[in-house]
């Protein structure tokens, strides 16, 4: 599936992100001045209170900015943005009609000309994300027991014979993975095979595949112990498997991984890492079901309501 249908929400996010960045940075620097501007009667407090607002919207912006990157923003992430931007417009209006006689002329101009751009920004995202339409793939990036799991989900317009031979084609792995440049097969085949996966910037780590049913599932163990292994995991580990499904057939992927490194880093690693993982899932699943579909004569999107 294209992700272009976030595409207008993300642009959105991002324009927001960057305004809220601008309207923080005479209330970090400035905030003396920005108070004497503002308030009749400014007092010392007010200048603490508009920088910490400023704070407030340099948190606010590197959350929007987030949320513009993940290629596959929900319309629920998008309307809690909606809503922040909903309630900061009715705060403007409260004060200015409440709270209007302590502010002057310019800070009444300031405080509604910030409202109106905000209110555009509300509107803008709540449009765009009607647009956004939810991934064909099912994929969850979650913890439990203290491991990383990835997992996705794809049905797919082809025979499970058809599923299993591209699965199994592990050189043409790289075709459809994002993450991967190469996949050679080192030795063996089945139970035991061992192979070499490449990463963009020319890293590489082995696998060994340690499960293996035919025509129905196989799982391979990262070697996270050799010296020269380049990602934070002190185990990681994968399966894949094909079933039938109403349509053809559906298979299943799941990444289990052991974080390396104190607790705080592996915390970090896990929240930053859960978009990124599920983009990976996402894009690679639908890659996957294209070939399958259009090897096995298919080659038909399907819709939400099929899978």
């Amino acid at each position: 599936m294209s992700h272009s249908s976030s595409a207008a929400a993300r642009k959105f996010l991002k324009l927001n992100g960057a305004f809220s960045l601008l309207t923080a940075a005479p209330l970090l620097f400035s905030a003396g001045w920005a108070a004497s501007l503002m308030f009749a009667n400014p007092a010392d407090w007010m200048a603490w209170a508009l920088r910490g607002l400023g704070i407030g919207l340099v948190g606010f912006a590197g959350l929007v900015y987030a949320l513009s990157t993940y290629k596959f923003v929900s319309r629920f992430l998008v309307n809690e943005i909606v809503v922040l931007d909903v309630l900061w417009v009715i705060a403007s209006i409260v004060l200015v009609a409440e709270f209007g006689h302590i502010l002057t002329p310019e800070g009444m101009r300031i405080i509604v000309g910030v409202a109106a751009v905000v209110a555009f920004f509300a509107v803008s995202q709540f449009i765009a994300a009607a647009q956004i339409k939810a991934p064909i793939p099912t994929a969850k990036v979650y913890m439990q027991n203290g491991k990383l799991h990835a997992t996705v989900k794809r049905a797919v317009q082809a025979p499970t014979a058809t599923v299993w031979e591209v699965m199994t084609d592990h050189p043409g792995y790289a075709d459809v993975a994002d993450n991967l440049s190469k996949v050679e097969v080192l030795s063996g085949e089945g139970l035991g095979m061992v192979r070499r996966c490449y990463g963009p910037k020319g890293e590489s780590w082995k696998e060994t595949c340690d499960l293996f049913k035919p025509g129905e599932t196989y799982g391979f163990r990262i070697h996270t112990e050799a010296d020269d292994y380049p990602y934070p995991f002190a185990e990681l580990s994968g399966r894949w498997r094909v079933q039938e499904h109403q349509v053809g057939s559906e298979f299943h992927i799941e990444i289990v991984a052991k974080l390396a490194g104190s607790p705080l880093s592996k915390w970090l690693f896990a929240t930053l890492a859960r978009p990124q993982f599920t983009t990976v899932l996402i894009d690679l699943a639908d890659a996957w079901a294209e070939r399958m579909e259009r090897e096995a004569g298919t080659g038909k999107a399907l819709s939400q309501d099929e899978t």
